[in-house]
């Protein structure tokens, strides 16, 4: 509870608050004015809400850890005997203005125009980088109580970010530049929404604010990004963002929408093209490739995602999606997330890639599944062969 800087000023800020009335945001923004903190004032209105509804009574935090409610949704409770009945608010103000202000603090929005680089036009190549399941904003060891005890922040997101990159510009190294980078999200790129999944009713252990994980995975990926870019891996570029998943949905989206923005301004359109995809199944070609992108779960609708492995029910549906979109390339690849686990299967017609998550198991699938690795997946695909080069790049998870 005690992550906030507001924390280190709570004498004053009891002191504000006893001259000034309940009004927390008024609190937090005299604090982080007078001390310069760099933080949004939502975040610190929250922290005080919390620890004064915990101080009040200090039974209330374990009860809502027990029923999966995240303290900060409480509007109402009342203390009976050795319990509490919590009345939990169904959504908070969320002050994506200031979250979009930190964003944009750093640009100029002056238009970019990267160089062309010379191609080997006899065998023209894309790199392609595989993220799936980011899950930013996730807690995976809540308490210091998880069976493993691996930690999940702001400052690991970003060196995985980090990791991405440098195994791209290896690549760039051995290969020269690519004919095109294409950057895939295979979503769930961020755990929730106010401690929920987007379909609801299924509570998550996280460590961000709404805003704190929408910020931290839009600097993120548009550093991911705008670093390649700018290192000339490849003479286009082209970032695809699958937002039908069941975690993080239309927060998912939202988040997206921001950075095709923020590039729009920044890159002329024929640089680097930003699509997102909303719905559960959709599919491009790079030369003799097709390839089918889904998250595997949607937002909505189905009961159980596609399996881990093909059967005779999923090689049909998927059969039906090629069948009525005619698609008709001489490789033809389905590509999910979802199940945090690498996996390759192949038919006839097309072969079928699992990918792994870049965020570590949480504490539920430790707890029900075990152990579980992370990290991402790199390819090199011939534009008119199929001699696709494939590599699976793991994360040394910190543990605390």
């Amino acid at each position: 509870m005690l992550k906030n800087p507001i924390h280190n000023h709570w004498d004053e800020v009891l002191e504000i608050l006893e001259s000034n009335g309940k009004d927390y945001s008024n609190a937090a923004r005299q604090i982080y004015s007078k001390y310069n903190y760099d933080c949004t004032v939502d975040a610190g209105r929250k922290a005080i809400r919390t620890r004064l509804l915990n101080t009040q009574h200090t039974g209330l935090e374990a009860e809502c850890d027990a029923v999966g409610i995240p303290l900060d949704n409480v509007k109402h409770y009342w203390h009976k005997g050795q319990h509490y009945s919590i009345n939990v608010n169904a959504q908070k103000e969320t002050d994506y203005a200031q979250a979009l202000e930190d964003v944009l603090s750093g640009y100029t929005f002056e238009k970019k125009n990267p160089t062309l680089v010379k191609l080997n036009t006899y065998n023209p190549k894309a790199i392609k980088v595989t993220l799936s399941d980011m899950h930013v904003g996730l807690n995976p060891n809540p308490n210091n109580k998880s069976l493993f005890g691996y930690e999940y922040n702001e400052e690991i997101f970003n060196q995985h970010i980090d990791r991405v990159i440098e195994s791209v510009l290896k690549e760039y190294t051995s290969n020269g530049a690519f004919d095109l980078l294409l950057i895939d999200d295979l979503g769930d790129s961020l755990d929730g929404y106010n401690g929920l999944t987007t379909r609801g009713g299924h509570g998550l252990e996280q460590n961000m604010t709404n805003e704190e994980a929408f910020t931290t995975y839009i600097k993120g990926k548009l550093r991911l990004i705008e670093t390649l870019i700018d290192a000339g891996v490849a003479n286009s570029y082209e970032v695809r963002n699958v937002t039908d998943c069941n975690h993080s949905g239309s927060f998912g989206a939202i988040a997206n929408i921001t950075i095709k923005m923020i590039l729009e301004r920044v890159y002329e359109k024929d640089i680097v093209k930003f699509t997102i995809l909303e719905r559960f199944m959709e599919h491009f070609e790079y030369g003799v490739h097709t390839f089918i992108l889904t998250h595997g779960k949607d937002s909505k609708y189905m009961f159980k995602g596609l399996p881990y492995t093909l059967n005779d029910k999923a090689t049909a549906f998927i059969n039906e999606y090629i069948d009525h979109y005619n698609i008709n390339t001489r490789y033809i690849h389905l590509e999910k997330g979802d199940l945090h686990r690498i996996g390759y299967d192949r038919t006839k017609k097309f072969d079928y890639r699992n990918f792994m998550s870049f965020a570590p198991p949480s504490a539920w699938v430790q707890g029900n599944f075990g152990d579980g690795y992370s990290g991402f997946s790199l390819q090199v695909i011939p534009k008119h062969n199929g001699e696709i080069q494939h590599t699976d790049i793991y994360f040394d998870l910190k543990k605390r």
